[in-house]
């Protein structure tokens, strides 16, 4: 049906425009109707008549490399008249923003060619990498104290964009158009600050930003204020991978979790690192003003207590610091679990805490791809992304290698082990002849590479189609007809011999 309105379309264009310009050449350039990422194909589609004859030629630039074009359609009107329609296929890259792309049209006609150009930033969108840094007036954060979060923005297009605060998972405060800093590549970026209160018991907070129709982009922080226990306070350094202990002893000087989840995480990459299922999460609790070295730290996880535990009793004048670490096995159904941290004085239980293992465990997806017919040309092709963690995912469409709009994706449902699952359905036209259909669904969850699931689609090998010189569905029926017709003739010539016997017996 598309590829039919795309005919209809290209038809009738040249015809519109021809009453336009009352017989006088144009051209026009279009592109694709959504903004899209770099790495991906998009298509342009250039339009130029009337002309007299048909020796015209179709260029098309980019900056200043020449593309090859993909395909070329010639109309002709009433009055004989002739119109081109090229089409070029162009992945983006980041580096477009500031180039452009051009249609030229030649004709012996023409005192001079005929030109479109439109700039590639119209149709790229680039999607804005995510940190939040904090500034406090001194070493420790205590109860009640304000704390200017900063929320960092970085080489996003287009400029326009949403950005909001979250405390546990609470919208508090929406800027619809933040103040934005072009960069020299063309991109932009943006600070915005928020303060927040510290609390004894920590709050999540998180920076969302939206741009246009896309998911979501967010960062996360933990920020928790000092309890008065037994002279300095405690608190939890943010948990690292167990690939990466060493760099934990960094952590112990900061209070604010994802300050120092941050600096490790700007050695390697700018956002959040998540660990995966099947992976080994480090937790660390530090304190100091213990009077006496008669500390315990146990650590839990499902009221089973963890094995994997170093507790460090080290004096400090006339305190004692107390430094312990547990390394957390993380299993996918561990969304809804969480860790529980006991400190004990001479056996007295002095602090505990909770810490839920959903901010720091990724549960990689599982893409499969399956088929069913729908009607005698119809074949729903369905994506499923099941088992994952956090919610965040985006999903795309292939097909034959050309990205594909308008599959029916629903809303992600989450499970009963937190966990999430979501499907997406396209609709695909086999009824008409032509080569195998390679259909894909690519699925990107937070920052991982993508997983992908392909099939094969042949019209030959769906039931209803019927290859060019096949019998169709009329045949079975003329063999019918031509059966009955036979058995007819037969019974009338064996009563005509049965009569000619007969009659030559007398």
């Amino acid at each position: 049906m598309a590829a039919k309105c795309g005919q209809v379309l290209t038809s009738v264009l040249p015809a519109l425009l021809l009453g336009l310009t009352a017989g006088r050449p144009f051209i026009s350039l279009t592109g694709p109707s959504q903004r899209t990422t770099p790495g991906n194909p998009v298509p342009f589609n250039c339009t130029a008549g009337p002309f007299s004859s048909w020796d015209f030629n179709v260029t098309w630039m980019k900056g200043s490399d020449e593309q090859p074009a993909s395909a070329q359609h010639l109309v002709t009107n009433n009055q004989g008249n002739y119109f081109v329609t090229s089409k070029v296929w162009v992945t983006l890259t980041l580096q477009d923003l500031l180039l452009e792309i051009t249609c030229e049209v030649t004709h012996r006609a023409l005192g001079e060619p005929l030109r479109k150009t439109m700039n590639l930033s119209q149709v790229l969108q680039v999607v804005p990498t995510l940190k939040i840094t904090t500034k406090t007036s001194g070493t420790y954060i205590h109860v009640q104290q304000r704390v200017n979060l900063t929320c960092h923005a970085s080489h996003f297009y287009p400029s326009h964009l949403c950005l909001t605060w979250m405390e546990n998972r609470h919208q508090v405060h929406t800027v619809e158009s933040p103040q934005v800093t072009r960069n020299p590549d063309g991109t932009y970026s943006l600070k915005h600050t928020w303060q927040a209160e510290a609390t004894l018991d920590g709050s999540e907070f998180a920076c969302w930003v939206v741009q246009d129709e896309q998911p979501p982009v967010r960062a996360n922080i933990t920020l928790r204020a000092q309890a008065p226990r037994l002279g300095k306070e405690p608190f939890f350094g943010i948990p690292t991978s167990a690939l990466r202990s060493g760099l934990a002893d960094a952590c112990r000087a900061l209070t604010v979790s994802q300050s120092c989840s941050r600096s490790l995480a700007d050695i390697g990459q700018d956002r959040q690192r998540r660990d995966r299922a099947g992976e080994e999460l480090q937790l660390t609790y530090v304190s100091s003003g213990f009077p006496s070295r008669h500390i315990t730290v146990t650590w839990f996880k499902k009221n089973h207590e963890l094995p994997k535990t170093q507790t460090y009793v080290h004096p400090s004048g006339d305190t004692h610091n107390v430094t312990s670490r547990v390394l957390v096995p993380l299993q996918a159904d561990n969304v809804l679990s969480f860790v529980q941290c006991h400190v004990s004085h001479k056996s007295t239980l002095v602090f505990q805490k909770a810490i839920n293992l959903d901010q720091y465990l990724r549960v990689p997806p599982t893409v499969t791809v399956s088929q069913s017919s729908r009607s005698s040309d119809l074949v729903a092709v369905t994506c499923r992304v099941q088992r994952f963690y956090p919610q965040s995912v985006h999903l795309t469409w292939t097909e034959n290698c050309h990205t594909i709009k308008g599959a029916e994706q629903l809303t992600s449902k989450q499970n009963s082990d937190g966990t999430y699952t979501l499907e997406s359905l396209h609709l695909v036209n086999v009824s008409g002849p032509g080569s195998e259909q390679v259909l894909t669904c690519k699925v990107q969850h937070e920052t991982q590479p993508p997983i992908q699931a392909s099939l094969i689609l042949s019209a030959e090998a769906h039931g209803t189609y019927k290859p060019i010189g096949s019998s169709g569905p009329e045949m079975p029926a003329l063999i019918f007809v031509a059966f009955l017709l036979g058995f007819k003739v037969l019974l009338a010539m064996s009563f005509i011999v049965t009569y000619i016997c007969r009659w030559q017996s007398r």
